[in-house]
């Protein structure tokens, strides 16, 4: 059987008791060709691989919510890809949406209370919607005639960065038959306010990410 294995996020868990020193935990998938892909999880050194669940399909896209205590992750394992959380030791597998559209790329707020993902509900495009962990409700954040992409909380919770194509124009590379679609990067509030691009120019700029005092992207 041939494995491909990458590492998908490296990311720094500080745990609220300001005795605990902060741990770095490596998250990635591994694809086992054709139809399956398993999550693992490492110490930051790289030891101590071990499966985060016992391999049943699809299950990918990881992300650790800010306190340490979950893996978001999107899976198949139902049919649809929808998003799922575990604990890190692999207790408590949670099935948080339940849609037959494709639901993808979720990371929790700082305060653990809402989901930010990205799903084709609606209207067949990639949208990113908010997810009311304690009542179970999905909204639309960002509509528009274009794709979104790779939601990303400030630090503080006020802000949501993402990539999209909203605002790109789809032209052929010169002298190819191949169609470019630049992105750019978004931010948002997560009451769908103040939305502002933040990178100008062609080209792809994708999956943003905040800088721990959250003044940077």
């Amino acid at each position: 059987m041939k494995v491909a294995a990458y590492v998908s996020a490296v990311l720094l868990l500080a745990f609220a008791d300001p005795a605990a020193r902060a741990q770095q935990v490596i998250m990635f998938a591994s694809n086992f060709y054709p139809v399956h892909s398993q999550l693992s999880i490492a110490n930051g050194d790289g030891t101590g691989e071990r499966p985060l669940l016992p391999l049943t399909g699809l299950d990918y896209s990881p992300s650790i919510s800010p306190d340490g205590e979950w893996v978001i992750f999107t899976s198949e394992r139902a049919g649809s890809a929808d998003i799922y959380r575990v604990h890190l030791d692999g207790s408590g597998l949670e099935r948080l949406t339940d849609d037959p559209a494709y639901d993808d790329q979720a990371v929790l707020s700082p305060d653990g209370k809402t989901l930010a993902f990205v799903s084709s509900r609606e209207t067949g495009r990639t949208h990113i919607w908010l997810l009311d962990l304690a009542s179970r409700r999905a909204h639309l954040l960002t509509p528009n005639s274009g794709s979104d992409f790779r939601p990303a909380w400030s630090p503080d919770g006020k802000w949501i960065a993402f990539s999209s194509d909203r605002d790109s124009k789809a032209g052929h590379a010169p002298g190819s038959w191949e169609r470019l679609q630049s992105l750019s990067v978004y931010v948002i509030r997560p009451d769908g306010s103040d939305l502002r691009r933040v990178t100008r120019g062609r080209g792809v700029a994708g999956s943003p990410r905040w800088s721990p005092d959250g003044k940077r992207i």
